[in-house]
């Protein structure tokens, strides 16, 4: 029986991810060595940016921040694990022992919400956050959270050993592996637009701010002059788009938010990854300059559009001008702007690129078979592709090695070069998301195996999923051959949460009714933790199904039931699927 799902990826992966960092150095980055110079900018260290206002910059992928108050502290963002949590937990203690009254969110991402208990646990402070924020983290742990677990720990390097980082671009590392431990305090208080607050004699005004997700908020002390951006603002061309996989990300709305920052003339600016800046002056001139390089991207990638170019001319076309490309706030070491191009333009005209030929297109199996015919057959096409390799031209021989490889992934003379252009390009990537891509990717290729998020399972955080969430991704399983000729109706019935659950399989698709249904064929009552626990595997499925109520039908029956819904078996990009 195959009953696992991903919802632990679910759970973390989320994206993880997406961020930054900051400095004050005006002087212009060499295009050597791009990432080791950035390992400067993530020194583990607790910066005093204001009297009573501290940064944790280095001691994970993301900052947290501490406001100290006249009798009670305020965190502002909590580390992507306990552990990471509780570190910078006890730095904080050593500025002022006072107890925590308030945790602020800046954004959904996992590397800012998932160490919260660390800063929780002994206390009960006021949790603030947007009020999308829940349902974003909700819908995080949603249908495509095992691809999103896969590219993330691609893009994140988190296969690679201490060798082949450097750091990621806007942070030091993301260090999931199986030994980390998430959990999640949900918000007490949220709001829509603005909220005004004062907590412990600090008066703050929370701002949304939609940019790098849509629930980003902005925290300001005015007293103080002092604000906290979240991921809006880092010290790298922005992930207006992730190669990880997100939710199509506004350049507009992202611009915008920026120009914010500019309207308030912050003397301190905190981002929630890498060093704090100040100087009212020089924040000003960065984040127009910041600004600046998203709308030029949007704009001209739509002036482009306008003109009929493809996704792969628009490309071409929108390069950002000398004065924003050589800005060391503005190098593309996380974001790029061709991924931002491309994104762009799937976001406003969708996937069809304008040429006819995309209307219907060669399958990939049709295309390789293709390019081998017009090579002269395999030998030819393999001769090429190593000559191009040899040359020095390490992308077309990329491209070459995956359509002898789409035709026979028994090839070990095609996968062999392959794993050698991943790792040549890897070598010249300055973009840490590309580089930690390619080497893993090779890594892949050489021990054969698919990479997927590492993090286990937290029963704590389970707890706070609703069951529709983890019902959502469920029937994403369903196989289609062996539900073709079903029809059936299984009612689950949650006895510590009164809530009530049908699921139709109807040759093919499976319908989540939000009820109980008494024409079912099977009735069970069971505990909803009992049941996400055994969809994640830390409960077994043959000791935990038997210890159902059934009602109707019996645990042959749901065991038969449940064997419909299994997910696809992973395959690397260039690959057949298993179907």
């Amino acid at each position: 029986m195959n009953i696992r799902f991903g919802i632990v990826l679910l759970i973390a992966a989320l994206f993880l991810f997406q961020q930054c960092r900051t400095t004050k150095s005006k002087q212009e980055i060499t295009p050597d060595h791009k990432l080791e110079h950035f390992n400067q900018e993530f020194e583990k260290k607790i910066y005093e940016v204001a009297p009573g206002v501290y940064s944790a910059v280095g001691f994970g992928i993301a900052n947290s921040i501490l406001i100290v108050g006249e009798d009670g502290l305020i965190i502002v963002d909590t580390m992507d694990d306990l552990k990471s949590g509780k570190e910078v937990l006890e730095e904080f203690k050593k500025i002022s022992s006072l107890p925590i009254k308030a945790i602020i969110y800046t954004h959904s991402h996992p590397d800012h919400i998932f160490g919260s208990q660390s800063f929780v646990e002994g206390y009960q402070p006021e949790i603030y956050a947007h009020e999308t924020l829940l349902p974003t983290v909700q819908r995080l742990a949603g249908e495509t959270t095992p691809i999103i677990g896969t590219r993330s720990a691609r893009m994140f390097g988190n296969y690679l050993n201490e060798s082949e980082l450097v750091n990621v671009g806007i942070g030091p590392y993301q260090g999931y592996n199986s030994e980390s431990k998430l959990d999640f305090a949900p918000p007490t208080k949220t709001f829509r637009d603005s909220l005004e607050v004062k907590i412990s004699g600090v008066r703050l005004k929370l701002i949304h701010a939609p940019g790098e997700t849509d629930d980003q908020i902005y925290v300001y002390l005015p007293e103080k002059k002092v604000l906290m951006t979240g991921d809006n603002f880092y010290k790298a061309f922005p992930n207006l788009y992730t190669i990880r996989g997100t939710w199509f990300r506004s350049l507009k709305n992202w611009y915008k938010s920026l120009d914010i920052i500019r309207s308030i003339h912050p003397e301190h600016l905190v981002p929630s990854h890498g060093k704090p800046l100040s100087g009212a002056s020089e924040i000003n001139s960065i984040i127009t300059d910041y600004r600046d390089a998203v709308q030029f991207v949007h704009d001209q990638s739509l002036r482009g559009i306008n003109a009929g170019l493809n996704p792969d001319d628009l490309v071409e076309y929108v390069k950002l001008p000398p004065h924003l490309s050589q800005s060391p706030y503005l190098q593309q070491i996380y974001g790029k702007v061709s991924w931002s191009v491309r994104s762009l333009f799937n976001g406003n005209l969708g996937w069809f690129s304008g040429d006819a030929t995309d209307l219907h297109p060669l399958g990939r199996d049709e295309t390789a078979r293709l390019i081998i015919d017009l090579a002269g057959g395999r030998e030819n096409l393999f001769k090429y592709a190593k000559s191009k390799f040899d040359a020095g031209d390490h992308q077309s021989a990329l491209t070459l090695s995956g359509y002898l490889l789409r035709s026979d992934r028994k090839d070990s003379r095609a996968r062999e070069l392959r794993i050698q252009s991943l790792e040549a390009l890897a070598k010249k990537e300055e973009n840490a998301n590309s580089r930690h891509y390619y080497l893993t990717e090779a890594l892949e290729l050489k021990k054969n195996f698919v990479a997927k998020l590492q993090v286990k399972p937290n029963p704590q955080l389970l707890k706070r999923y609703p069951i529709s969430v983890i019902f959502s991704s469920f029937v994403t399983n369903l196989d289609p051959v062996a539900s073709a000729d079903t029809n059936q109706k299984v009612s689950f019935i949650f006895t510590d949460s009164n809530e009530k659950i049908t699921v139709h399989v109807r040759r093919g698709v499976a319908e989540v009714i939000p009820d109980y249904h008494s024409d079912s064929e099977i009735i069970v009552h069971l505990n909803s933790q009992d049941w996400k626990e055994m969809l994640v595997r830390i409960r077994n499925p043959l000791t935990t199904l038997p210890g159902f109520e059934y009602k109707k039908g019996n645990v042959l029956q749901l065991i038969g039931f449940l064997k419909l819904f299994s997910p696809l078996e992973p395959v690397l990009s260039y690959e057949k699927p298993k179907l």
